[in-house]
């Protein structure tokens, strides 16, 4: 039997990628990752919703390390999320204020950097929603940012031993769904081959 999760999944090296159609904190893995910024305010959206559902030391923790580097990323404690099993939140640094347009070239450093975090706390699955998409004219379109992440998660993966075993890109809707599920075929027939 498939499991519905597993649709649309693609395993590089030890690693399954998989696109999940889901709320960010309702996740079943040990680090979730949201956008930040150079405060370490958490405002609206995913970050809005790790607050709220982890309780206000995680931002008291990302703010205490402020002023944050964009296309940096840092590692807080899960707070309440400790309940679900959740043990960090990996902030990445996508822009320099709250609202604030997002640059691409700053989402690819942080989540080049949200990855390098993940492996040195030796997490073992992450799940990362579409990092800087944020809202407003100027915001990055979800085929934009899902590209990148896709990218640099897979450049990632060739390049290291990566120790996470499940990595969840996270979307709201089938579309995103489908979306991720169709990069994810490309980079692994790309830059995947099956051995001979």
């Amino acid at each position: 039997m498939i499991d519905k999760e597993q649709i649309g999944g693609q395993r590089f090296g030890r690693t399954t990628v998989l696109p999940v159609i889901g709320e960010l904190v309702a996740q079943p893995v040990e680090a979730l990752v949201c956008a930040a910024n150079r405060r370490g305010l958490m405002g609206s959206g995913d970050a809005g919703a790790i607050r709220l559902a982890g309780g206000a030391d995680i931002e008291r923790e990302a703010m205490a390390q402020a002023p944050l580097t964009p296309g940096s990323a840092l590692l807080t404690s899960s707070g309440l999320l400790a309940a679900r099993d959740v043990r960090a939140i990996i902030h990445a640094v996508v822009n320099d204020d709250l609202g604030a347009p997002t640059r691409l070239d700053t989402v690819r450093r942080a989540i080049q950097a949200v990855l390098l975090v993940a492996d040195e706390g030796r997490f073992r699955s992450i799940a990362v929603p579409p990092l800087g998409r944020g809202t407003g004219p100027d915001r990055l379109s979800m085929s934009t940012v899902a590209a990148a992440l896709v990218e640099e998660i897979v450049g990632h993966l060739r390049r290291s031993s990566s120790r996470i075993e499940r990595l969840l890109l996270i979307g709201r809707e089938e579309e995103e769904s489908r979306l991720y599920t169709r990069l994810l075929t490309q980079a692994r027939d790309r830059s995947w081959p099956e051995p001979r």
